[in-house]
């Protein structure tokens, strides 16, 4: 018998946690000493070959809206209760367990060992599920991106977390990461089909880096084939909000699918208070007989401005943007503008298109405690309509908010 999702997940878990304690057991004469980095308890050995803490987010979300044609209903929602256990085993090894209990679903996120010692530790090769790597938004934390939610075109298109194998070399000015993946971890098959197999790679660089500026650049490209042998494949996005599950925009399930390939390009520039970022993504659908293939994309530019005398860090080991340390006794205040776009018909296939213009504002307090404000302005094509279930050409506004908690 072939193993389910849950079967799957709970083998990852007993991994890793075999993983831990035979560092554990090997450690057990070495002393370890509590300390505060950046707001989080972490345990460490003087040698540094062994480290272990717990990582914990929370968020809390509301959104309001102005209807425009749908009944759209305001509300709060615990959008993460994030747990992680992360550790550091001799020095070469860390493992790392994800586990969102928000919705009163225990869902599994990151679940990995990852092996640090290659390229004369300017690389690593891992193993389990975690994102792919495609894309700067999708490859950055939910602590540290700037929106509440992604973008249409990153929630619509890109691949996100899989179970797979990876490998990865960096450098000052420069990271290369390519890897091959399965389902993720929730999937599993329901036919005697074999899983499909994907391949993903990201290459970036970074120039004029120094403390407060970078300018990032990045390609990312994966050649992608339906799970299981199916060959229905389906995109589908939210107009960037999570309280409900209205997905307007959705291109149904499309039969016939022979594999498809998704392109992407990625852009940021950090100048002391100011950052400016943007993505493009293109996905091409390669279709059996006589049916047409298809192109679909999406992109999003945003711009945003400390009114304090902060900045965002840029993390070039993993070419993405870290977390934020306020400078001043009284927090970080941002201003912030998104305009993002996405287009899922093409030829027969009627997804819809839509667009969406964010103004925000973002409060961090400190290390670990962050207040997000903004207010979206959405407009629908008539093909966006979630399949009939709804009205096209909605074109509504909603204010949301998040309170997000880091420990």
């Amino acid at each position: 018998m072939k193993p389910r999702g849950s079967h799957l997940l709970w083998i990852a878990t007993a991994l890793l946690l075999v993983a831990s304690a035979a560092g554990a057991a090997g450690a057990a004469s070495t002393p370890l000493h509590a300390s505060s980095e950046d707001g989080y308890l972490v345990f460490r050995s003087d040698d540094g070959q062994f480290k272990w803490w717990l990582d914990g987010r929370v968020n809390l979300d509301g959104a309001f809206f102005i209807e425009d044609k749908n009944p759209l209903g305001d509300g709060v929602q615990l959008r993460r209760a994030r747990l992680s256990f992360k550790a550091i085993l001799w020095g070469d090894w860390y493992a790392e367990w994800d586990v969102d209990f928000a919705e009163e679903i225990v869902a599994m996120k990151d679940t990995y060992l990852r092996y640090d010692n290659l390229f004369d530790r300017q690389g690593y090769v891992r193993v389990g599920n975690f994102r792919e790597p495609f894309g700067l938004e999708e490859n950055t934390s939910s602590r540290n991106i700037q929106f509440q939610e992604r973008s249409q075109a990153t929630d619509g298109f890109v691949p996100g977390r899989k179970m797979g194998i990876e490998v990865a070399r960096f450098a000052p000015c420069y990271r290369v990461a390519m890897g091959v993946f399965g389902p993720d971890v929730t999937e599993y098959e329901t036919e005697a089909d074999d899983m499909a197999w994907n391949v993903t790679g990201r290459l970036n660089a970074n120039f004029l880096r120094d403390e407060d500026t970078v300018l990032h650049l990045g390609v990312a490209a994966s050649r992608r084939q339906p799970q299981f042998d199916s060959g229905s494949l389906r995109f589908r996005t939210r107009n960037e909000y999570h309280v409900n599950n209205y997905k307007y925009v959705d291109t149904d399930n499309i039969s016939n699918v022979d594999g498809y390939d998704l392109l992407g390009g990625e852009a940021a520039f950090v100048d002391k208070r100011l950052r400016l970022q943007a993505e493009v993504i293109d996905v091409n659908v390669d279709r059996a007989g006589a049916l047409d293939d298809l192109d679909f994309g999406g992109w999003y530019a945003s711009a945003s401005y400390f009114l304090t005398d902060d900045t965002h860090p840029y993390e070039w080991e993993d070419a993405e943007f870290g977390r934020l340390m306020p400078r001043g006794p009284h927090g970080a205040v941002e201003a912030l503008v998104r305009y993002s776009a996405v287009d899922m018909s093409d030829a027969d296939v009627h997804g819809g298109e839509s667009t969406a213009l964010t103004l925000g504002v973002n409060w961090h307090a400190n290390a670990n405690v962050r207040f997000y404000n903004s207010l979206v302005l959405v407009d629908n094509d008539d093909d966006a309509n979630a399949k009939g279930a709804l009205v096209g050409n909605d074109d509504y506004r909603f204010y949301q908010c998040r309170v997000l908690i880091m420990f």
